[in-house]
This record gives C-alpha cells, sequence and structure tokens, in this order.
C-alpha cells in the first residue's frame, strides 16, 4: 500500500528540508505529499507575540539538532489566505534558562485558532497536532505544555512535579513516575515516598531519574500490598498499573456473573475493572435521565471538557460506591429492590478519567447504548439454557451434521426489509411471508445475516451501513428496531425474526467482529472500562492488523473470556446456531479451537468459521480452518483461493477467472476435491467454505459484466450496457460459476440475490452506499427466472446425495484447457460432471450414464441436457435424472452435463 503523508506542516527553516513547487517535500531522500497543508499566516497578520514552553522533551534524540515549533491558521477560508502552499510559522526552541523546559517566542495571528505541533529538526519525532483557541493567544499569553500531550497549561504550576506513577515489574518491587520540570538532584530516593494499600510506608531503596521519568525500586513491594501511592514534592498520585501486566499479575475472575444478576427483587452488580481507583453504579429511572452521549470521556484539562451532567445524566439516587475485590479486580454491588429503577451505568476513574460507561456485559441497554438496562431478558421465556436451543441444522442435536450438510445464504437486514417496501427492521422480515418462502424455495439451510450487534451509528441516523463498526456486542443494533422505547423492544424484535427462521426450517448464523471496535480510548466502551487492556499495542500506539484503527487482543486472558461468553449469549438468549467470524486471522488458531469446543458443548452442530486473512495483510495469526481434536468440525475459513480462480481475484487489480476465460486448471482441480485452499491446513473439504460472491466486492454479476464490457470499473445499469447478447453470456457464466461451488466439496456459501443476479451498478465496496444501490429487488427472481432455477436445482442435487458434499472419493482432472472432469462417489450415488469453460463446444472421451437435468437451461439438440430444459414450471422438481443411459462425448460452451452412473 503506498502511504501518502499530508501531515508535514510549516517550515521554512529547518534544515535538510527542500520544498517544492508541486505541493511535495523531500526529507533526505523520500518525497512526500503535503497537498493538504494548512493555511499560511502572512506576516501582517502576526500581531500577537506569545511565548510557549515545553516540558519533558525526549532527550534520546540526536540534541545537537534543535526541536522546532510548526505552526498554522486553522479552518480558513479567507481568499486573502494561502491555503495551498507551505503553511508559516517556524521557530526554534532553546533551553529556558529559568525553567526545565524549552521555550521559544513567536508572533502569532489572534484572530484565528492556532494550530502547532513540536517536531524535531530532522523530522522526526513529531507530535500529534494541537488546537489553541484565539483567546488564549492575545499579545503576552504564556503557555505551557508537556511533551506528547495535546493539553496546555496557563501556569507551570497546572503541569509540574509529580504526574502519575505506574507499576513497573509484576512483582511489585519497582514503579515508574513522571516527574515534570525538576532538576535531577532534587529527585532521589529521600524525597520520593510509596506506601502500600494499607497506608504502610514501604523502603525505597533506589531512585533513578533521566529528566522525565523516575524509576523507583523497593525493598519490599508485594502484588498483595497494591494499590501503590507516591508521594513526590507534596502531590500523590495512585500508581496505576500497566494493561499489559493485568494477566500476569493474575487480576482475572472466572465467575459467569459479570454485569448483572437477578433473584427475586435483588439485583447484583458486577464490574471487572482493575485499573480503576473507583467505580460507583448511577441508576436511572427513565430513558429521558440516562444521558445524550455514546462513551466518551471527562478530561480535566485547559482544552475544557464536556459538561460532566450530559455524560452522566440524571441518576435517580446519588452515585454508589462498589467494593473491589483486589484479588480479581472485580467491583460489586448488591441492591435489595431494583424495581424502581430501569437503567443503569457505571461511573468508572481510571488513570484520573472520569468515564461513564454502559455495562460491557449487559444483555439489554437504552437505545443507542447510552446505559445498560435494568431487566431480566429470560424472564417469562423459554430462553437462556441448553434444553430450551433451537437449531433447525440437525433437529436441536438430534442428528449430527457435517458443515458440508449445510448451504449458507448471506444477507443484510436493511436490504431484505427494502425489497417489501419496509424501512429496515427485523420485525418487517419476521412478518413477511414472500421473504421467507423465496428462502424456503431456494432449499439453503443457514441465513448469515452482516452484522447485527449494536453499532456505533445513533438510531436516529438513517444512513446505510453494513455494521462493521462494533459499540456493544451483546446487543442488538437499535436501527433494525421498530418503534425503540426501551432494550427489551430490540430483544423481542430480534426474536422475532430469528424464530421466523427456525419455524422455515432455517439456521441462522450471526456475522462477529470481535477483532476491532469502532473507536478507542473514550469512544470505546471496552477502552474506557479498562484502558488498554481489550487491544494490542505497540510502543504504547494502536497497532491496526484490521485496517479500521485498532485490533482487539483475543490472547488476553479476560477478552477471550468476554468472547466466549458473548457468544453463549447469542446462542443461548437468542438462538443463533453459528458464528462467521470478521477477519478471523487475528485471532489465535487455538483460540479458535478453544471457542468451537466451548460451543459445541451446546450444540454439536454449530457452525464457527470465518476469513483467515487481516486488514494490513501481515499479521496473521490464524492460519485459516482449525480441526477440533475432540468434535466432529471446528473453525472452517473461506477458500479464497476457488473464489479467485472461478471469476477473479478481488485485490491486487480487476482480475477475470476461469469462467471469463482465463483458465485456471490447476485451481479448479483442488477446489472441486476440497483441497484448494491453503489456509486450510485440517485436510477436512468440509471446513473450506466456497464461495463467488459475498457482501464484500463486486457482485458476481456485476463482475462478470464488466468483464464482458471488458472493463475495470463502471458505474450505472450493467444490463443496459452489456444488451441481449452479454446478458445472455453473462447468465451461463454465473450458472457456470454456481455448479462449481455447489458440487464442489466442501461447504457452499452465497450472497442473496447472486441467485437472480443481483446488481450494485458497479459499486465494489457499498458499505456505506444508500438504498438504491444495496436494496433487493425481488422482481429479479421472476426476470432472471432460470438463474433462480439452476440454482435451486444444483443445490437441490447436493442435498440428495452425499458425494457432492462428502464423497468416499473425489477426483478431479483436466481434460483440456478449460475442460474438467470430476468423479464422485458415495453410497447413494455414483457421478461424473463435466464442465466447459470454454467458448466452444468440448470434445471428451464417451462417457455413459444418467443425465441430471438441472433447471434453468436450454434443451440441446441430441438426447441430452447441460443446464435443464426450456420450460421451468413444466416439473415441480428442481431436477430430475433420466430414466435411461445416455454416452455423452461432447459438452457445451460454458456449460455442465452431470451424469449418475
Amino acid at each position: 500500500m503506498k502511504k501518502i503523508i499530508n501531515f508535514i506542516f510549516a517550515i521554512s527553516l529547518v534544515a535538510g528540508l527542500f520544498i517544492g513547487c508541486n505541493n511535495s517535500v523531500t526529507l533526505g531522500e523520500e518525497t512526500l505529499d503535503i497537498s493538504g497543508s494548512r493555511a499560511v499566516v502572512p506576516e501582517a497578520a502576526k500581531t500577537s507575540t506569545i511565548k510557549i514552553y515545553v516540558f519533558n522533551i525526549p532527550s534520546d534524540v540526536d540534541t545537537t539538532q534543535p526541536w522546532n515549533i510548526w505552526a498554522w491558521r486553522e479552518e480558513t477560508t479567507d481568499s486573502n489566505y494561502d491555503t495551498k502552499g507551505w503553511p508559516g510559522g517556524s521557530f526554534q526552541l532553546t533551553k529556558d534558562p529559568n525553567l526545565e523546559a524549552l521555550s521559544g517566542t513567536f508572533k502569532v495571528d489572534p484572530t484565528m485558532d492556532l494550530g502547532i505541533l513540536f517536531v524535531h529538526s530532522s523530522g522526526s519525532p513529531q507530535t500529534k497536532d494541537i488546537s489553541i483557541p484565539k483567546e488564549k493567544i492575545q499579545d503576552g499569553a504564556e503557555l505551557y505544555f508537556v511533551y506528547g500531550e495535546t493539553a496546555y497549561y496557563s501556569t507551570p504550576e497546572e503541569c509540574l512535579g509529580l504526574r502519575y506513577a505506574e507499576l513497573a515489574a509484576v512483582d511489585g518491587k519497582s514503579l515508574t513516575a513522571q516527574i515534570v520540570g525538576h532538576k535531577a538532584e532534587k529527585v532521589t530516593k529521600d524525597s520520593v515516598i510509596v506506601k502500600d494499600n494499607a497506608g504502610n510506608a514501604l523502603t525505597v531503596s533506589a531512585v533513578t531519574y533521566d529528566g522525565s521519568t523516575a524509576t523507583i525500586t523497593l525493598t519490599d513491594g508485594a502484588l498483595e500490598k497494591l494499590p501503590y501511592t507516591v508521594t513526590y514534592d507534596g502531590v500523590t498520585k495512585e500508581a496505576g498499573v500497566l494493561a499489559s501486566m493485568i494477566d500476569e499479575i493474575g487480576w482475572t475472575y472466572d465467575g459467569n456473573d459479570l454485569g448483572v444478576t437477578f433473584k427475586g427483587t435483588k439485583a447484583t452488580f458486577k464490574m471487572w475493572a482493575p485499573l480503576a481507583s473507583k467505580v460507583s453504579l448511577l441508576l436511572y429511572d427513565d430513558v429521558a435521565d440516562v444521558g445524550n452521549f455514546k462513551a466518551t470521556t471527562v478530561a480535566a484539562n485547559a482544552c475544557g471538557s464536556t459538561e460532566e451532567t450530559e455524560l452522566k445524566g440524571t441518576p435517580a439516587v446519588d452515585p454508589i460506591v462498589m467494593t473491589k475485590d483486589n484479588a480479581t479486580g472485580v467491583w460489586s454491588y448488591e441492591l435489595s429492590n431494583y424495581s424502581a429503577y430501569k437503567y443503569y451505568k457505571y461511573q468508572i476513574v481510571n488513570n484520573g478519567t472520569t468515564y461513564y460507561v454502559c455495562d460491557i456485559y449487559a444483555k439489554a441497554a437504552s437505545p443507542d447504548s447510552i446505559a445498560a438496562q435494568l431487566v431480566d431478558i429470560n424472564a417469562d421465556t423459554d430462553y437462556g439454557t441448553k434444553e430450551n436451543y433451537v437449531n433447525p441444522f440437525g433437529n436441536s442435536g438430534e442428528t449430527q451434521k457435517s458443515y458440508a450438510d449445510a448451504v449458507i445464504y448471506e444477507m443484510h437486514i436493511r436490504d431484505w426489509a427494502k425489497a417489501f417496501d419496509g424501512e429496515g427492521k427485523f420485525i418487517e422480515l419476521a412478518e413477511s411471508e414472500k421473504f421467507i418462502a423465496h428462502l424456503k424455495e431456494m432449499g439453503i439451510t443457514h441465513v448469515q445475516v452482516v452484522p447485527m450487534f449494536d453499532y456505533a451509528q445513533v438510531n436516529s441516523d438513517k444512513n446505510y451501513n453494513w455494521g462493521y463498526n462494533p459499540y456493544h456486542y451483546n446487543v442488538p443494533e437499535g436501527r433494525y428496531v421498530k418503534d425503540m422505547k426501551d432494550g427489551m423492544d430490540a430483544v423481542k424484535q430480534l426474536r422475532q425474526f430469528i424464530k421466523a427462521l427456525h419455524d422455515a426450517g432455517i439456521a441462522i448464523n450471526m456475522d462477529v467482529v470481535y477483532n476491532h471496535t469502532n473507536g478507542t480510548q473514550g469512544g470505546s466502551l471496552y477502552d474506557s472500562t479498562v484502558p488498554e487492556y481489550y487491544y494490542r499495542l505497540n510502543n504504547g500506539s494502536y497497532t491496526n492488523g484490521s485496517g479500521c484503527g485498532n485490533e482487539t487482543d483475543s490472547e488476553k486472558v479476560m477478552f477471550k473470556k468476554y468472547i466466549i461468553e458473548s457468544l453463549k449469549h447469542w446462542m443461548l438468549d437468542y438462538h443463533i446456531n453459528g458464528f462467521r467470524f470478521d477477519l478471523m486471522g487475528l485471532h489465535k488458531s487455538e483460540t479458535m479451537e478453544e471457542i468451537y469446543n466451548e460451543l459445541c458443548k451446546i450444540d454439536s452442530n454449530v457452525m464457527v468459521y470465518g476469513e483467515p486473512w487481516t486488514g494490513d495483510g501481515n499479521k496473521k495469526r490464524c492460519n485459516g480452518a482449525v480441526k477440533s481434536d475432540t468434535n466432529l468440525m471446528g473453525a472452517g475459513a473461506f477458500d479464497d483461493d476457488f473464489r479467485n480462480a472461478i471469476k477473479g481475484g478481488e485485490f491486487g487489480g480487476f482480475q477475470h477467472g476461469h469462467v471469463q476465460g482465463t483458465y485456471k486448471d490447476s485451481a479448479i482441480v483442488a477446489g472441486l476435491k476440497g483441497s484448494s485452499c491453503t489456509r486450510n491446513k485440517t485436510g477436512t473439504p468440509a471446513l473450506a467454505l466456497h464461495y463467488v460472491e459475498c457482501h464484500d466486492n463486486y457482485t458476481l454479476f456485476d463482475k462478470l459484466a464488466m468483464s464482458y464490457l471488458k472493463k475495470t470499473t463502471f458505474a450505472g445499469d450493467l444490463f443496459a450496457a452489456i444488451e441481449a447478447e452479454g446478458l445472455k453470456a453473462v447468465k451461463a457464466q454465473n450458472k457456470l460459476a454456481a455448479a462449481y461451488v455447489f458440487l464442489a466439496q466442501g461447504t457452499p456459501f452465497m450472497n442473496g440475490g447472486q441467485e437472480f443476479l443481483r446488481t450494485k451498478r458497479g459499486d465494489e465496496n457499498s458499505y456505506s452506499s444508500n438504498d438504491t444501490i444495496n436494496a433487493i429487488d425481488l422482481s429479479f427472481a421472476t426476470k432472471y427466472a432460470d438463474v433462480v432455477a439452476t440454482y435451486k436445482g444444483l443445490i437441490a442435487l447436493r442435498k440428495d446425495f452425499s458425494a457432492f458434499r462428502y464423497a468416499k472419493t473425489a477426483k478431479a482432472e483436466t481434460v483440456s484447457e478449460g475442460v474438467t472432469k470430476y468423479d464422485v462417489t458415495a453410497d447413494d450415488g455414483n457421478f461424473t460432471v463435466l464442465f466447459n469453460a470454454t467458448d466452444k463446444s468440448a470434445s471428451v472421451s464417451a462417457i455413459t450414464g444418467k443425465v441430471v437435468n438441472v433447471n434453468g437451461g436450454v434443451k440441446l439438440s441430441g438426447s441430452y441436457f447441460a443446464l435443464g430444459f426450456n420450460d421451468i414450471s413444466a416439473s415441480a422438481k428442481k431436477y430430475t435424472i433420466a430414466d435411461t443411459e445416455t454416452k455423452v462425448s461432447t459438452v457445451p460452451a460454458k456449460s455442465f452435463v452431470i451424469l449418475k452412473k
């Protein structure tokens, strides 16, 4: 990936930088794009003189070169200001004679907010952008900064001295503390006091100080004495613990009662927050009282802060301080009678910052998950236990199934609700006879729903979204709920949707996105609860294996436990029957195996599978499918190798595949045998999911139509563009692609609408496109009934004969370029399938067998059918098998012939 760097700003004095006239800058040998630079401040506008002090500048950077301030005028629309060129305002910092800081005086424009950052003259390192309101930069102003922070202060006293302390070793014998602006000779073992959790002074044996960080060594430190307090120069701070140490220290919890549990009128609250210095329970009477925002923070600094009352809302009673178990990090409180309250949230203090957090363990929440709901979602229902769990696939465990017995059909709630003039709600699909009828007629066994847990958009946001921006993993997405008043509306309506599918004999798989969250820090419920614990970090920065700005860390004890409990919640409390893991490659293979084995205890027919890749492509942890040692299946993986062979890869440019005439014979042979997926290390074909279309990338029709037009991009009506002749060609390619998928060894997967030439008008990535692009048009099912019929026939044939699911023997070979012979044997039938991906009729060695007529094709001259017969309505059967044998020696172009021997 080409990385365009557009965040290097204003400077004309820094040595080694050459400013070009084409919005680029040369730094050493690297040319960087600065086309997004900020507004230049004309000299005449610099009428205000300010002085800036910066404490704790890193001492490990080349000290022979100076540090600089880069500055720009923010958000100008004034035509007198050049917003295209190189912003002005560079100034070198020098050592201040009175403070342990660097300082500098320079002139600014006081009529507009000021943007600055601090940067070493070599260009690295540099800080984040800092925005300062114009009211703070009037003539004579002095501003004080601590390197690495975006806050600013009006006096040195606000930021000098002891800022924070934290444990540095898991044995409890070492601490680090940030001490700002003090001389080294003042920071000694005699000037630092450390006390244990009982208030007893500990022995400080040594202190080293580098001008920024003090390392404190204790003689008698021990984990059971945590938390410590550190006092220096009259300031006392509680010593925090790094999130990365939690598991090693052992602050974990084995119980299954985190969240809230009910017994009669009594409610017991338990929140795991081992790093918090204080946790309070906030109780509310009504949804109007809970506040206006999702997870966010109240940070006390000179930059200003959100009003605390907006985040806290209006609790019915004063905050109730909870009790901490120091051994596990669990805070708890028992409420004798919860009936007077409807919602709750936690007020959590982490590292001096207060967070107002909806309980991550809650099973129901107010709209937008601002607060958790005080309700037992299973009261007076048949949910919540293994005995009441329902799965049509295998009749709730009475029959053991293989993944290969499944036919998975992906769908998006809003896409399908719009097909029936709905708004995009669970209940609309639950009550739609046409929706259920189409699924049943197709013969699919599982519906896979694109994410339907609560994601970051608020309910009032009507814009389209797929939902790969998780906010709360345990509650349904409110935008799919009709007239949502409280969390139980979401629970009940999602259950109605699931029940409608189950009543139709269709299982339901849920697309889960435990690999990243929509935001971090105050924008994440998880980071707000236990800062940095749930995520992978590198040198203090969030890593980005997901490609979405962060990646969670399922190797952490309590997050893996959370994921497993969350999955069990969806199974037992909603009767979800399987899970598709987004970016499964970010989870260890051992983690996926553990997840499967835990869920299999509830339902031996549960399906667990996912994408075997990561967002940035270089942090693969899960090597695809993982076979369980103790159970019949395991965690499966999508077979993108077979997909790419059939219709062309999706990455690295617009590519063609076998059905378009770019022949991939060896990959087709491997895919038919169920052995093509390089990430499927188990040797179990059923754990490889075969597909040619999903919600990502182009629809199959769009990809084939664009290939026919010899185009790599297109926006508009592709049906009109390819005209009648092109439509005929694309239909044949689509049917042939389906035949490869549904007749191969493995587990077939299709995207909803693929069977009737669904188009997104050439939109490759429609995650935020409008309903015109994404909504299902079910009239296509009638318009292109021949394609639908082929899919129905292939699915029915596969379900009826185990040879196409888990053959005793499966052999495939290339007859000639683009032509493949595929032989499968089983107790219930032996078959030969001849595939011809070329544009001409292909000759093969004569084979004798009973022709299987899969509906939806054209009757050919001679005594057999390639794709069926003309009149789809002539038979209620989805396929027929001839009564007598026929000798076949040719295969029509872009077609396949199935023979039962």
